[in-house]
């Protein structure tokens, strides 16, 4: 019996009993060190859409961390936590960028053409947080995945079929857009290759007898 406590108490959320939302027992310098090393891999493996991003953490700047995520070189998406002490554990603040259109981008309620993530974006981090203070892999299976894009183009990548890309024109895949690119390119060329006066007389030829 006594095990079975044990486990379950092991299994329990690092918040401290009854303190409040994002504080965890962990001291600030150990919080500042294992976030640092928080599970990337597995947060882009569970939240990754069809393009394919990068993660890359930079910091800490007073105590905070901020990730870039770029696809084809580009910035796509950033996103960052503040660790402050609250009382002998650690407050973890989630700070994502605000929209243009109102609320947070990646906030479920946001349409992207090519989106970064899955969105809600926010419980995201938090687990990513959440995993990171309590040394373990990322689990991203109790997430919520609300964006239809999101999914239709992350299926189309684990099957290997149909890739997308940031520079993907709007309704194709990358190897539609490829191909309309190439047509647009021949058709160019065509155009910049004919002779207007081809095929008639020239001036001289109109003067002549």
């Amino acid at each position: 019996m006594r095990k079975s406590v044990f486990a379950l108490a092991a299994a329990l959320p690092l918040a401290s009993c009854g303190s409040e939302p994002g504080v965890y027992d962990v001291p600030l310098a150990d919080a500042v060190a294992r976030l640092q090393n928080a599970d990337l891999d597995g947060f882009r493996m569970a939240r990754q859409c069809g393009i394919l991003i990068h993660i890359k953490a930079s910091g800490p700047v007073d105590n905070a961390i901020t990730w870039n995520v770029t696809s084809s070189g580009e910035p796509v998406l950033r996103f960052s936590v503040k660790l402050t002490p609250a009382g002998d554990g650690t407050r973890a603040t989630i700070d994502v960028p605000a929209d243009p259109s109102g609320g947070e981008v990646y906030d479920g309620k946001k349409f992207y053409t090519r989106p970064a993530v899955n969105q809600p974006l926010r419980p995201a981090i938090k687990e990513l947080v959440d995993s990171a203070l309590a040394q373990r892999p990322y689990r991203g299976q109790g997430l919520v995945n609300s964006d239809s894009v999101c999914n239709v183009q992350r299926a189309g990548l684990e099957s290997g079929r149909v890739k997308f890309a940031i520079d993907d024109r709007p309704g194709m895949d990358s190897a539609d857009s490829r191909r309309a690119d190439e047509e647009d390119a021949a058709e160019s060329a065509r155009q910049s290759d004919f002779d207007p006066n081809f095929g008639n007389p020239t001036n001289d030829a109109q003067g002549s007898d």
